[in-house]
C-alpha cells in the first residue's frame, strides 16, 4: 500500500452517505460523530442524566473538594451550607445547557457555532480542549491509588518492590508508577464503549457506590465513636480574609468540582431522549449528590483525625492505612472503577468531540479520547500532584474562562432566539446563518472578554497569593469569579444583540442569498425536503430549514 492510498484508505474519514458530510462543502464542518445523534440512538432516560450526578459525586476529586475550604478556616457546616449553593448555581447552568443538547441532539462544539460563529467556535473548542488531557492524568493518577491499594491487599509487601529504583526527583516510585500504568491501560477498552451502551455502565456505578458510601460513613462514625473534632470546630480564618470572603470561596469551590460540565453537558444529554425530564433530573440530583459527597469526605477526614492522629482527605490514602485487607481491596476496587467511569465522562469524550469539531476529516470522538489518555500520560500528573502547586492553582483558576462561554451560550440560547431555537442545518453550513462576519460573531467574542478580563487578576491570585498590586476587597469580589464571567458575559452578549441584532432564522431565499452565487429554485427546494426527512431522524426540535 502507497503512502498515498494508506492516507485516503487509513487516516481520512469516509463519512457515510446519509450523514452531512457526504454534502459538497460540509466535510470541512463535520463527521460522523459531530452530526445530530439519530434519533435511534437517543437512549438515555432521566435517571440515566440524574444519576451521572451519583456517578460523577463519588470520586476522590470530588470527595477532596471540601479540603482546601476547611483548610482556609471555615467551619465545615458553613462550607457544607455554601456547597450546596454553589451546586445549585451550577445544576441550573448544567441544566440549561445539557436541555439545549437534548433538544436539538448536538454536542459543545456544534452549539458554539450558534452563538461564536462556524470559525469563531474555535475560540471555546480550544479553551475546553487544553485542559482536558491534563484533567485526565490527574483523575487517572488518583484512580491508580485504588489499583495500588488492591494490589497491597493481595500481596502486602507491593510498596517496597523495587525500592529507591526510581529516584526521588521523579515525585513517584515503582508501585506507583506500575499501578498508574495498569489503571491506564485498563481504561482504554472504555473508549470503544458508545454513548448509548455507556449508561449501562453510569447506572451499574449509580447502583454500587452509594453503597460503597454509606459503608466508608458507618466506618468512619463507628471507628471515631462519633464525627470527631473537625464536625465541631469554630470559624477561625488565618489569612486575614472576611468570613464572607471565605463562603464565597467555598461557592466557588463548589462550582469549579462541576464547572467543567456547565460546558461538557451536551456531550451526554445529546443522547438523552427527553430535553425537559433530564433538565428537571440533573437540577435535583446535582446539588443533592454532591453535597452528600462533599459530607462524606468531612466525615472521613474528621474520623483520620480521631482513628490516625491526622486529618487525611483523600479516602484512597485512608484506605491505604487500613489491616482489612479484603476491605481495602474492595474499596480500592470501587474506587479505581468510579474515576474511570468519571475520567471517560468528564475528558476523554469532551475532548474528543473539541479535537474532533477542529479536524473532523482526520479526527473522531474514539481518535480522540485516544489521543487524551497518550497526551494524559505523558504529562506526569504524579508531578503535578506532588510539587506543582501554582499549576494547580491554575487550574483551579481555570474556570474564569469557562463562565463566560457558559453565560455566551445560555444568553443566546434562552434570552436572544427564545423558542425558536436553532436551525440545526445551518451550524453544519458555510456562509449561512451562523457565519456572521467571516465566520465569527465579534458579539459572542467581546461578551466573552467582557465576562473574562475582569477575573483575570483572580487567575493570578490563584497561582501566587504573594503576588502584590491586587486589593484584598478586588480579591474577595473575584472569589466568585466564575459566576461573574457568567452572569457579565451574558448580559453583555444580549445588550450586543439588542444594540445590533442579528438574524436568527433563515428563510429560503436568505439562504440562497447567502450562497456564493447563490442555488437555484430547484436545488433549493431538493435540500428542503432532504432536510425535512433528516428532521424526522434526529429527534425532537431540529429544524433543517435551507
Amino acid at each position: 500500500m502507497s503512502l498515498r492510498e494508506f492516507h485516503k484508505q487509513r487516516l481520512v474519514l469516509q463519512p457515510p452517505a446519509s450523514s452531512f458530510t457526504a454534502e459538497v462543502g460540509l466535510s470541512r464542518w463535520s463527521n460522523k460523530d459531530l452530526d445530530p445523534v439519530p434519533k435511534s440512538e437517543k437512549k438515555w432516560e432521566w435517571y440515566h442524566v440524574a444519576g451521572f450526578w451519583i456517578v460523577e459525586g463519588f470520586s476522590v476529586a470530588q470527595i477532596q473538594t471540601a479540603s482546601a475550604t476547611v483548610a482556609l478556616g471555615l467551619n465545615p457546616g458553613l462550607a457544607l451550607g455554601a456547597f450546596f449553593i454553589g451546586n445549585m448555581i451550577v445544576a441550573a447552568v448544567c441544566a440549561g445547557v445539557g436541555y439545549i443538547g437534548s433538544k436539538h441532539s448536538i454536542n459543545f462544539p456544534v452549539i458554539s457555532r450558534a452563538s461564536f460563529g462556524i470559525w469563531g467556535s474555535y475560540l471555546p473548542i480550544v479553551i475546553r480542549a487544553v485542559v482536558c488531557p491534563i484533567w485526565y492524568g490527574i483523575i487517572a493518577y488518583l484512580g491508580s491509588l485504588g489499583i495500588q491499594a488492591m494490589i497491597e491487599a493481595i500481596w502486602p509487601s507491593f510498596p517496597a518492590w523495587h525500592m529507591n529504583a526510581i529516584p526521588a526527583s521523579a515525585s513517584i516510585d515503582a508501585p506507583g508508577l506500575l499501578s498508574f500504568f495498569i489503571y491506564w491501560l485498563i481504561s482504554l477498552p472504555f473508549f470503544f464503549i458508545g454513548m448509548p451502551a455507556l449508561r449501562w455502565l453510569f447506572l451499574v456505578k449509580m447502583c454500587i457506590m452509594p453503597l460503597l458510601g454509606v459503608s466508608l460513613f458507618t466506618w468512619a462514625v463507628t471507628a471515631a465513636k462519633g464525627f470527631g473534632p473537625l464536625i465541631r470546630i469554630p470559624n477561625k480564618i488565618e489569612n486575614g480574609m472576611s468570613v464572607g470572603y471565605a463562603f464565597c470561596y467555598a461557592i466557588t469551590t463548589a462550582i469549579s468540582a462541576c464547572s467543567t460540565f456547565a460546558v461538557n453537558m451536551p456531550d451526554i444529554t445529546r443522547y438523552a431522549r427527553n430535553p425537559r425530564t433530564s433538565a428537571w433530573g440533573q437540577f435535583i440530583c446535582l446539588p443533592l449528590c454532591l453535597t452528600l459527597t462533599y459530607f462524606l469526605g468531612v466525615v472521613l477526614a474528621a474520623s483520620s483525625e480521631v482513628v490516625y492522629g491526622q486529618i487525611i482527605w483523600n479516602p484512597l490514602q485512608l484506605v491505604q492505612l487500613w489491616d482489612n485487607r479484603a476491605a481495602k481491596f474492595f474499596v480500592g476496587l470501587l474506587f479505581a472503577f468510579a474515576n474511570i467511569a468519571t475520567n471517560v465522562a468528564g475528558n476523554s469524550i469532551p475532548f474528543g468531540n473539541d479535537v474532533t469539531a477542529i479536524i473532523p476529516r482526520y479526527m473522531n470522538l474514539r481518535r480522540g479520547q485516544i489521543l487524551c489518555a497518550l497526551l494524559g500520560f505523558a504529562i506526569c500528573p504524579w508531578k503535578i500532584e506532588a510539587s506543582a502547586s501554582r499549576f494547580l492553582g491554575f487550574l483551579n483558576g481555570y474556570t474564569i474562562f469557562l463562565g463566560p462561554i457558559s453565560g455566551v451560550l445560555l444568553s443566546d440560547y434562552f434570552l436572544v432566539r427564545g423558542p425558536k431555537g436553532y436551525d440545526v442545518y445551518q451550524l453544519y453550513k458555510p456562509h449561512g446563518l451562523y457565519w456572521y462576519r467571516a465566520g465569527a460573531n465579534v458579539r459572542a467574542l467581546a461578551a466573552f472578554l467582557i465576562g473574562m478580563v475582569p477575573q483575570l487578576p483572580s487567575l493570578v491570585y490563584q497561582i501566587n497569593s504573594q503576588v502584590k498590586g491586587i486589593s484584598r476587597g478586588y480579591i474577595e469580589f473575584a472569589s466568585i469569579g466564575w459566576l461573574n464571567g457568567l452572569v457579565f458575559s451574558a448580559l453583555a452578549y444580549y445588550g450586543f444583540f439588542r444594540f445590533a441584532p442579528f438574524p436568527v432564522q433563515m428563510d429560503e431565499q436568505g439562504m440562497a442569498a447567502a450562497e456564493p452565487g447563490g442555488l437555484p429554485e430547484k436545488q433549493i427546494e431538493n435540500q428542503s425536503s432532504r432536510g425535512s426527512d433528516n428532521t424526522h431522524e434526529c429527534g425532537e426540535g431540529l429544524q433543517y430549514m435551507v
